[in-house]
């Protein structure tokens, strides 16, 4: 189906077709495209960036980056927040330019976690997934040596992150673990099925054709043709009722648009507080991009921890 890009996403939408298909010339511009739009940022005057370990899911050392912006009062919200990447690749260094942006926006600490990336005949879900857990518990009992409230922990996360935050919620729904006040999954990947988005834009597909060649199969460990775990895809949980409040972005153009969809319905017919933004004419992450519409659907992100956090709603 023919896509017509919002302007100044142009170059963002094609990047994956460029990538997957282009030539050695074109690919190295895109990945070059994709490094220049993560690490080209302005940390703000005062804020603190500084990194902690932690004893991770196996208990081995696992390091958290903590940012906390200059002036913030003692027992400030925490937001955690983890990457992207696909489960197999990402580090905290492609996210440093949103960590900051949620940071200085709310204002809060916000905590990226360098969970382990899958890999195959190696890691696997569910440790990346317990990872993440160990961070959230870590934040829950020691918080306050960041100066933030332990009673006050929202989570975000794009693609991969978003499908780890996801699947978090529902593990602390469970399992138990420190209260969320609001769980933010940016472009989410819930499910491993063949939505309506994934056959409507198939020149923008993210993945491997076949499922055992993909990355989900990597993150699984294996694909027997089953239903995976909840956990690792949470689009397959049959009960979401007694879920934090969650914010979902889509791109109208994303393959995964209707694992988002389907599941922000689910969750509002469940009870559940969930706000839905559909970025019109863009693609799969589209949130690198410095612009106009990437500086408003980050500005309502943080309206809504403020409101969640019970802080003062400024102009946004």
């Amino acid at each position: 189906m023919n896509a017509v890009p919002y302007p100044g996403y142009e170059y963002h939408l094609n990047l994956y077709q460029i990538i997957a298909h282009g030539s050695p010339e074109e690919q190295a511009a895109a990945r070059e495209s994709q490094r220049k739009s993560i690490s080209e940022y302005t940390v703000p005057k005062g804020m603190r960036i500084e990194e902690r370990t932690i004893p991770g899911g196996d208990g081995q050392d696992m390091t958290l980056r903590v940012y906390t912006p200059a002036g913030l009062p003692e027992n400030a919200p925490i937001i955690m927040e983890v990457h992207g990447g696909g489960w197999v690749g990402g580090s905290l260094d492609i996210d440093n330019y949103r960590c900051i942006t949620l940071a200085s926006g709310t204002p809060a600490i916000v905590v990226g976690v360098d969970y382990r990336l899958s890999v195959p005949g190696g890691v696997c879900f569910p440790q990346p997934l317990m990872d993440c857990y160990a961070a959230l518990t870590w934040l829950g009992e020691h918080g306050g040596e960041l100066g933030g409230d332990p009673g006050r922990i929202g989570l975000h996360g794009t693609s991969a992150g978003a499908n780890l935050c996801a699947g978090l919620a529902l593990y602390v729904r469970d399992h138990g673990g420190p209260e969320l006040s609001l769980a933010v999954l940016n472009c989410p990947v819930l499910t491993m099925e063949n939505t309506f988005s994934k056959q409507q834009y198939p020149q923008f597909a993210l993945g491997a054709p076949v499922k055992r060649e993909g990355a989900e199969c990597t993150y699984l460990g294996g694909f027997d043709g089953g239903r995976p775990s909840y956990y690792a895809f949470p689009g397959y949980c049959p009960d979401l009722e007694g879920l934090p409040p969650h914010y979902i972005v889509v791109g109208e153009y994303d393959t995964l648009r209707d694992d988002g969809l389907d599941y922000a319905v689910r969750l509002l017919q469940t009870g559940v507080p969930c706000e839905l933004v559909s970025a019109p004419r863009v693609g799969h992450g589209f949130c690198v991009v410095d612009h106009p519409l990437t500086h408003w659907i980050h500005k309502g992100i943080c309206a809504s921890f403020r409101r969640e956090f019970g802080m003062e709603i400024a102009e946004f």
